[in-house]
Order: structure tokens, then C-alpha cells, then sequence
């Protein structure tokens, strides 16, 4: 009877759009709530190598800076780990040749190997030199160096590789040499570590040429997945069993595995494609591929490893969109203990601000980038004096959780409405409170903001009126504007003209795009509210009627019916924050009104339209009042810049249920 080999596990690397929302089951009541701070990569990172060994997590290398784009400096050779008992300790060991698309493995005796990768020989701007190596390089950590060890038979990068058995295992792969697309290896090899030096022997042909992809080992078997063949990406799975010498087939990975990564953990086989989801499978050769979780960040050419606690994977850098990215995150894959885990946990991330805004910012929220346009000082002294309205506008990345200043608006203005409806130039910025010759006013313009360019753009439908504290949503290939109110600072705390009942709308796809009045008029005055889509039902959440009044019940509006209903909610809010996540939606950060006295509520609130209203979070662990809240996928996003020390923005990201996964492939910018 043969013995089940020892393996040990590295890991590995992930084009259209696609949006896919599956049902969602009854969310409970939750109590309370915790913070999690996930540490971050050195650098924002893709196409590197990385191991874990005990309670260390090894990296190497990979390819830094703008996709593509490949030359001396963007290619590194830094060599770091990370305690994974602290998370936030990364010690610089020493380094090597600039390389990407190397391989890192950690054999069972604790020493690391390095195989493989690609070196950048052009200077930045010059046409790309590229060159694999056959390098192979031995790391003692408790002797803290390299030493050479046999190189592989020919140069490979774009490759994986494996221990199992202590035997390193390669496979796939290109050789770069400079000019030309690259020698496909058809080739696989594998050496015995118990000799020395090294002896590398032909493993049977493949039958298929691809890099990109994973190589992992479950159950005593090397699997490789997915990554791209010499014309497409591919989502084939091939299985290698060293007892029998020989390949089989595996059932292919459901979704794009290009630049996918892969763990064998307790026999099954852990998977990502670039949707980001995260699949397992068992072995079985009449059994498919299960969904586990999905990330928060979709990503490719990223890696991952077995967290130090049990039932969990932590998966990291990476590319996607928006860029490489420095974040890392901790997928719990054990149904048991996910299910054991009533109490929700928010990932929390402190970023520099680039300037000091406090609050009322216009945020658009695009390819893993919150754009911050304008806002409010929150100087000492009177709030409408126009010193006190920023033109600032930030590049805010959640997939590096940095932030840097990106322009300027033409004069300062906050409080502005913003929709966003697909893409980079498909959005707009409108009306809000801002100054124009000196004067604080409402407005009725608004701009495009151009991300690739980072260029405003003046929107070509201006609103009929001036208008503030109102609330945009599109369907149909149309934008509505609804409510608010024409308000004009004083002395005297202002005043307010006209009337906003109307709903305003533009067609998008229109050759003069215009607003104008639609038919529909609010059953009642409505500003300082939420407002999110469901379907073809829009949603109204409380705000102000007249003066500080609450405004009454909900509003929902049919556009298929051109019907109205009212919904009754838990509290009478205001200033609400409202997002949706596949069919539901959730209410945070607002509060309730008592004359001119503001209440911050700070649970969070679900509702769907079949199941009603459900607490999913009594209390945000955070102050809420000027906390924006957004939906990423399947993840609610809090964003802060009214922080006390007045120098930072704060983020909190929250998976409100496993259950729902919304579904945005990954892709290079």
C-alpha cells in the first residue's frame, strides 16, 4: 500500500466586465461589532514569488509601477517577510536579481527556493528587453543567504512551481530572449531536494503549453490551472499523480483562470478566477468545483497562502483593477467556522490625506478608486464663507490604500450629487453648494471627470435650476434628479426658493443631453436623503421635508408601473447613507432630527423587498456622523475624512453576507 506523499504548498497568480448577483438567504441580527487593521505589501506588487514557513511570510521580486509597462526600474529584487503573528513587522533580507514571474517554495526542512523569472535589461521608455533565467537559489533563513543550486535545463519565467514529496516540481512557462514573442515550453521537471546537487528529470509531456497558470499539490497529486496558451486564456485544469507517472484531466475552472492562483489544503484544491471568486474542489473525477467565498478585491497574477489560523487563506498583491495592489486579505474557506462567527468584523485602513477636507465631498467610486471632489474645510469660523469650500480633488486607491491630490475644480464647491453608470468617462458630478464671484450659492452645473486623463469635463445638461442636498439615480440609460432644495447662505441661516418636487431627466445617450421635468413629482419635499435603485424600483430613504421636519415615509417609485408606494422604515432618518448589494439594501451613518438637534444612528440597517427590514449590525464601531458609505461589489465601503486629527482619511470595508457574491472581473489599466 503506498504512502500519501508529504506536500508542502506555495502558491500562486488572475477581461470583461461581468455582473452576476446570486440570492441572498435571511441576514440575522448581529451584535455589535469588531475592527480588523490588515497589514499591507511594501510595495504594490504583481507577477512575484511568495511562501509562507511557520509564522513568516516570504516575498520576492515582481514586477512594480504602471501594467505593461516593463524596464530596469519597475522590476525588483527586494527579498522581505512578514510575522504573521503581528501583522505589520516586514524585515528586509537579502535580495537578488530584479525578477518577475519567479517562483518561490518553501521545502519541509524551512529552506526556500527561488526558480526562475524574468529580468527587464531596457531603460525606461526604450522598447522592452526581456530575458527569462534558468536560476535556481537556495535560501537558509537560519543562515540568512543564498547559495546557487542547479539551474533548471533552459530559461523559464511566467511559471509555477511546487513541493510535494520534497521533490520541486516546474511547470509551464515561457523562455523570453529579448526580441521576438517568447519559446512556449511544452517541458515539465522536477528534482529530488534529498540529493546534491540537484538532478532535474523530464516529467511525461503535458500535452499543452500555457503560462500564467498554478501549480499546486492536494492529496499527494500536482494540479495545474488555468493562464494562457499561445492565443487565449484557458481554464483547463491538469492533474499530474507522481505514483502513476502520469496527466490526467480535472473539470475546468467556471470563470477566467488567467493569472489565477492555487492551494491544495486537507486534500481539497483551492482556486481563484478573476472574477474573484474563490473555488474548491475536491479530486473526485466526477465532482466540479464549488464556490467558497469571494474576495473583496477581484485580482490576478497575485498570490496565496494557508493562514496561520485554521479554516483560512490569505491572499495578497496582485493586479486588477485600478492597478497592482499592496492589499492582503483573509478569506475564511471552513463552513463551520464561518458559520460560528456571528460577530461582524470591518477592515479598518488609516490613509494620509492630501490635503485637509473634512466632510461633503462629491465621491465617485470606480475601478477600486474613490475620486473626492471639493467638499468642506471645517476651518474654525462661519462654514459658508467661501474660504471654507475646497476645489481639491484626491485620487483615493483601495487597492494600494493610498491617496494623492488628482486636480482642482475650477472654484470650491461640496454637497454635490454624483452618479456613476459604467465607466471611466460615464459619470458626473452635479449642483451642490459652491461659490461663484465670491458668493455662496447653489448651483445647477456640473462636470464628467475623465479618469484616465484626470480632466473635468463640463457636463453638457445643465439642471434647469440651481439645486442642493439631492439625489441622482439612472436606469434606462437616463439620469433623474430628485429633490433637494435652491438654497442660498445669510446671515440669518438663508433662504430657500423655488420648488424641487419635480424630477428632473436627462438621456444619457442623447446627441444634446438635457434636463428636463419627466411627469413624476415627489408625493412630498424631500433633501438630506438616500436614494438607491432595486431593480426598476427606486428608492427614496428619509431626508427633510420642510424646514427641519422629517420628511414622512419612504418613497418608492416604479418606473414599470409609473407607480408610487410608501415604505415605513425603523427610524425617522436623516442624511442617510443608502447602497445596494445585489437585491438589497442597506442604510447606515444617518440619524435622526429633533428640532435642530442631530442623533447619529449607528447600526446598520438591511432591506429587501420580499424579507422586509433587518438589523444587521447594531453598532458601527465608529463614529458615523459625515461617514460616507458606498457599495463595492460585495462590500460595503465607509469612508471618513472628518477624522480629529484632521490629517487622514479612514476606511472601513464589510462583507454584510458570504452569501451574495456580485461579480466584476479583474484586468490590467
Amino acid at each position: 500500500m503506498n504512502k500519501t506523499p508529504r506536500c508542502h504548498a506555495l502558491v500562486t497568480r488572475t477581461l470583461l466586465p461581468l455582473i452576476l448577483a446570486t440570492a441572498s438567504g435571511e441576514l440575522a441580527g448581529q451584535q455589535g461589532a469588531v475592527v480588523t487593521r490588515p497589514s499591507l505589501l511594501p510595495h504594490a506588487i504583481s507577477s512575484f514569488g511568495a511562501t509562507r514557513v511557520g509564522g513568516w511570510l516570504y516575498v520576492y521580486g515582481g514586477h512594480i509601477g504602471r501594467a505593461h509597462a516593463h524596464s530596469r526600474e519597475n522590476v525588483i529584487g527586494n527579498f522581505q517577510r512578514l510575522n504573521l503573528a503581528d501583522g505589520t513587522s516586514w524585515q528586509a533580507l537579502p535580495p537578488g536579481p530584479p525578477l518577475q514571474g519567479t517562483a518561490l517554495v518553501a521545502a519541509a526542512d524551512g529552506r526556500l527556493y527561488r526558480v526562475g523569472g524574468t529580468d527587464a535589461r531596457n531603460e525606461k521608455g526604450d522598447d522592452a528587453d526581456m530575458h527569462s533565467t534558468a536560476s535556481v537559489q537556495r535560501f537558509d533563513p537560519a543562515l540568512g543567504r543564498w547559495a546557487k543550486a542547479t539551474p533548471l535545463p533552459e530559461p523559464r519565467s511566467s511559471h509555477d512551481a511546487i513541493i510535494c514529496d520534497n521533490k520541486l516540481y516546474v511547470v509551464g512557462g515561457w523562455h523570453l530572449a529579448g526580441d521576438g514573442d517568447g519559446l512556449w515550453h511544452e517541458t515539465a521537471w522536477v528534482a529530488d531536494l534529498a540529493q546534491e546537487p540537484l538532478e532535474w528529470r523530464a516529467l511525461p509531456a503535458i500535452g499543452e503549453t500555457r503560462r500564467a497558470c498554478a501549480v499546486a499539490t492536494f492529496g499527494g497529486r500536482i494540479a495545474v490551472l488555468g493562464g494562457i496558451d499561445d492565443s487565449r486564456p484557458i481554464n483547463t485544469v491538469r492533474v499530474f499523480d507522481p505514483a502513476s507517472n502520469e496527466w490526467s484531466e480535472g473539470p475546468a475552472l467556471p470563470g477566467f483562470a488567467f493569472g489565477t492562483a492555487a492551494l491544495g489544503i486537507d486534500g481539497w484544491l483551492y482556486a481563484t478566477v478573476m472574477d474573484g471568486r474563490l473555488l474548491k474542489w475536491n479530486g473526485k473525477a466526477d465532482s466540479r468545483w464549488q464556490p467558497v467565498a469571494q474576495f473583496e478585491t477581484p485580482r490576478f497574477f497575485h498570490r496565496m497562502v494557508e493562514a496561520p489560523e485554521n479554516g483560512r487563506i490569505l491572499a495578497f498583491g496582485g493586479a486588477g483593477r485600478g492597478g497592482h495592489m499592496r492589499t492582503m486579505e483573509t478569506v475564511v474557506i471552513d463552513a463551520k467556522i464561518a458559520a460560528a462567527t456571528k460577530t461582524p468584523t470591518l477592515n479598518r485602513y488609516e490613509i494620509p490625506a492630501p490635503s485637509q477636507v473634512a466632510y461633503r465631498q462629491g465621491l465617485l467610486l470606480t475601478d477600486n478608486t474613490i475620486w473626492a471632489f471639493g467638499g468642506n474645510r471645517k476651518n474654525p469660523g462661519e462654514r459658508f464663507v467661501p474660504a471654507q469650500f475646497a476645489t481639491d480633488i484626491w485620487k483615493v486607491e483601495l487597492t494600494t490604500m493610498t491617496a494623492r491630490m488628482a486636480g482642482h475644480l475650477p472654484a470650491g464647491r461640496q454637497s454635490m450629487a454624483t452618479a456613476n453608470w459604467g465607466g471611466r468617462r460615464e459619470n458626473v458630478i452635479l449642483g451642490g453648494l459652491g461659490v461663484v464671484d465670491d458668493q455662496v450659492r447653489s448651483l445647477a452645473s456640473g462636470f464628467r471627470w475623465d479618469a484616465r486623463r484626470r480632466k473635468l469635463v463640463p457636463f453638457e445638461a445643465e439642471l434647469p435650476a440651481p439645486r442642493t442636498q439631492f439625489q441622482t439615480v439612472t436606469h434606462d440609460h437616463a439620469l433623474y434628479a430628485i429633490g433637494g432644495v435652491d438654497f442660498t447662505p445669510g446671515p440669518r441661516g438663508g433662504k430657500t426658493q423655488g420648488d424641487t418636487t419635480a424630477i428632473l431627466r436627462c438621456d444619457l445617450k442623447a446627441e444634446k443631453p438635457s434636463f428636463a421635468e419627466c411627469g413624476i413629482t415627489l408625493p412630498r419635499p424631500r433633501r438630506s436623503f438616500g436614494a438607491a435603485m432595486i431593480g426598476s424600483r427606486m428608492y427614496l430613504i428619509g431626508g427633510l421635508g420642510n424646514g427641519f421636519q422629517h420628511a414622512g415615509p419612504n418613497d418608492v417609485f416604479d418606473f414599470g408601473r409609473a407607480t408610487w408606494s410608501e415604505l415605513e422604515s425603523p427610524l425617522d432618518w436623516v442624511s442617510a447613507q443608502v447602497a445596494t448589494i445585489g437585491s438589497r439594501l442597506y442604510v447606515a451613518c444617518g440619524g435622526t432630527m429633533k428640532g435642530m438637534k442631530f442623533t447619529q444612528d449607528r447600526a446598520l440597517w438591511s432591506f429587501e423587498p420580499k424579507q422586509g427590514w433587518t438589523k444587521v449590525v447594531d453598532e458601527l464601531p465608529f463614529g458615523t456622523r459625515h461617514v460616507r458609505m458606498l457599495s463595492n461589489r460585495n462590500r460595503l465601503v465607509f469612508y471618513s475624512a472628518n477624522d480629529a486629527r484632521r490629517d487622514r482619511i479612514v476606511i472601513h470595508t464589510y462583507e454584510p453576507d458570504r452569501d451574495t457574491h456580485v461579480i466584476e472581473a479583474s484586468f490590467h489599466r
